[in-house]
């Protein structure tokens, strides 16, 4: 997920090892076939348990779905605003995977059937959005990508020799959790994410509401869910009523996934971290032009492994 190698920078750096530290991730995907790119993936889970019965991870979450879904009373239809958001996000992003709102790509696949929506919500009930995982669907789910993506860490002495504006990492934090779903205390949360933020908020001097923008890991619709409340932007129960009300749109209390999260953006696994370290970048820069947030000086990018597994979580200010 390389934002783990970022924090290896990080520390080189702040340790006074180097001056200036190069960290970067590349994957190629697509030129496997999707049951290749599955069992691939699926070797970040739990090899005792898990895999030899079949689960994947589109399997791993759909299960993390059904819990969240039960425990806060929450509709799969409620959900839909989460990729709703990040497909119109993608289609301000030039460097997005997919760069088409849901409701045209609906109608582009609607008319080899005859048929046409009036809304997203209704392409996506749709027998054309079909089912990969009870309950997640085919947009719920990042896709196969290719990609690759490169970040300087620099001193302060340094990096003022080239810029007038750096970006300056404020904390960061790592933790890890159970690496199966059956050892968790719960499912409706990642405890690595929790304490992975509590670590960067406390290093970084600042709590959740001081944070403008983030990037988060939303290789499914559900985990974004997840991960707004896991870093605090929501209370428990509250991360899919905050993305249907609007509240994580690039006008909203705290815009997430602003290049369109992995699920349009796209999901290049050993890319993904310093990916979402070059959109806040450009976010607390000011120079994400269609998609920029309006005065962003404080970013956050959180990333884990597995189902949960691990997570790091950085703060950036400008």
């Amino acid at each position: 997920m390389c934002i783990r190698d970022s924090l290896t920078g990080i520390l080189a750096v702040s340790a006074g090892w180097f001056d200036v530290v190069m960290v970067g991730g590349v994957e190629k995907m697509t030129g496997r076939a999707t049951e290749q790119v599955t069992d691939a993936l699926a070797m970040a889970a739990d090899d005792a348990y898990e895999i030899p019965v079949g689960v994947t991870f589109p399997g791993l979450y759909a299960l993390i779905a059904q819990a969240y879904f039960r425990k806060y009373s929450v509709t799969w239809e409620e959900l839909q605003a989460i990729p709703i958001k990040n497909h119109h996000n993608g289609t301000l992003n030039p460097k997005a995977q997919f760069q088409r709102e849901i409701l045209d790509i609906g109608n582009e696949w609607g008319k080899r059937q005859n048929t046409s929506f009036n809304d997203p919500l209704e392409f996506l009930k749709s027998p054309l959005n079909r089912v990969v995982a009870y309950p997640l669907k085919l947009f719920d789910c990042c896709p196969i990508s290719d990609g690759a993506a490169v970040a300087i860490l620099a001193s302060d002495k340094i990096a003022k020799k080239y810029t007038d504006t750096p970006i300056k990492v404020l904390g960061y934090g790592a933790a890890t959790d159970t690496l199966s779903l059956h050892d968790r205390a719960e499912l409706s949360s990642f405890r690595s994410t929790v304490e992975a933020s509590r670590q960067a908020y406390r290093m970084a001097g600042v709590e959740a509401k001081d944070i403008d923008v983030a990037e988060v890991h939303d290789c499914f619709s559900i985990a974004e869910a997840l991960a707004t409340e896991d870093l605090g932007f929501f209370e428990r129960g509250e991360g899919v009523k905050a993305a249907r009300d609007g509240r994580t749109a690039l006008d909203g209390d705290i815009p997430i996934n602003p290049d369109g999260g992995l699920k349009c953006k796209g999901h290049p696994v050993g890319a993904t971290g310093i990916g979402m370290l070059y959109e806040i970048w450009k976010q607390l820069r000011g120079s994400a032009e269609r998609r920029q947030v309006t005065g962003a000086e404080i970013g956050l990018i959180h990333n884990v492994g597995g189902s949960g597994a691990s997570a790091a979580v950085v703060i950036f200010g400008r």
